[in-house]
């Protein structure tokens, strides 16, 4: 969702509710059904923003073990900041870092567009290797 940084600055809060659908979130995973994003947004000053919120997600996943596919769900607490994607380019320059070195989001613009902070907060949380309930129980029961 696209939210107006207007908007943010305004207000200096912003509750958000919302439903994103991601149809990109890896190989063997798929979204139940949209992402659940509760937050808030909060301007900081200096063109900064801070995002607090909780995502909630339901994810099919393939087990490892079984092959059987299972739902996984997510609920994650994240905290993150997005800057404007010119001090990015010039923090980077500064510091010879690359712009996903800096470990915060940007945005381009008088927007703020939050399904790529839930995308990749989604993923971050996503097993690399799935086990699914059934299997999870017999590998405590020896």
């Amino acid at each position: 969702m696209k939210i107006p940084i207007a908007k943010i600055r305004n207000n200096n809060i912003l509750n958000v509710e919302e439903q994103i659908n991601i149809k990109d979130i890896g190989e063997n995973a798929k979204l139940v059904k949209p992402i659940a994003l509760k937050g808030l947004l909060k301007y900081t000053g200096s063109e900064e923003i801070y995002f607090e919120g909780t995502l909630y997600a339901e994810v099919v996943l393939v087990c490892v073990r079984c092959l059987n596919t299972f739902v996984q769900k997510f609920e994650i607490n994240f905290s993150e900041t997005y800057i404007p994607k010119r001090f990015a380019a010039n923090q980077s320059r500064e510091k010879d870092a690359d712009l996903k070195e800096l470990d915060v989001f940007t945005y381009k613009g008088n927007v703020i567009d939050t399904t790529n902070v839930s995308r990749e907060i989604l993923i971050q949380h996503i097993p690399p290797y799935p086990i699914c309930p059934v299997c999870r129980a017999e590998k405590n029961d020896i």
